[in-house]
């Protein structure tokens, strides 16, 4: 039994409960992190599913919304060779845009499905798609572009020109993956705040 060091009285039973409990909570937590800590790839699978699900929603709306203003979203390479840097600039910033929403759901929904180690799981959602990307340019370059499945989506080139294309598409691909991984990363932490949020109400039960 404690002595409460406000009153100089003992602290009593509840106040040494409480203490116990938590000491008890904190073991138990660090048990469970050692069973069921580190990545969860079922979790990133279907973090990495909705992040492409919510990108290609963002598309298909933006798509919609451009052409119901009069834009023409199906641009050719030749049509962006035509217009002027900054339309080649926004369109590359609308699509970090939307890959940063499309991985930051997929970041939080793979860390409100896992219990532990929420930055490890948005990680993974990247890496999942860094795998998939991987595969599909492997069976494409294997069995024909048809099996290419980033070939057949649809998306808007930046406006850059041909003497410009091989840089350009490393800076902006280098660009995407940090966008992607930041999303991720950005949205496993707000989900975890769920499971944070169960922990304290278990202390304070």
């Amino acid at each position: 039994m404690r002595t409460d060091p406000d009153t100089g009285r003992d602290a009593g039973p509840d106040t040494d409960s409480a203490e116990h409990y938590r000491h008890a909570e904190d073991g138990r937590r660090a048990a469970l992190h050692d069973t069921y800590g580190g990545i969860n790839w079922g979790a990133c699978f279907f973090g990495w599913l909705v992040a492409v699900g919510v990108t290609v929603l963002l598309a298909a709306i933006i798509s919609a919304v451009a052409s119901a203003v009069g834009v023409n979203e199906n641009l050719t390479r030749t049509d962006l060779e035509s217009m002027a840097d900054s339309a080649g600039i926004a369109a590359a910033i609308t699509l970090a845009v939307v890959m940063f929403i499309g991985y930051y759901a997929g970041g939080y929904v793979a860390a409100r499905m896992s219990r532990f180690d929420a930055r490890r799981q948005g990680l993974g959602v990247w890496i999942v798609a860094i795998v998939v990307m991987i595969v599909a340019a492997v069976a494409g370059a294997l069995f024909g572009s048809s099996y290419d499945i980033m070939q057949r989506i649809d998306l808007p080139n930046v406006g850059l020109s041909t003497d410009q294309l091989g840089l350009g598409a490393v800076i902006a691909g280098v660009v995407l993956l940090v966008v992607m991984l930041v999303g991720a990363l950005l949205g496993a932490a707000t989900g975890q705040r769920y499971h944070t949020k169960i922990d304290r109400a278990a202390y304070d039960f």
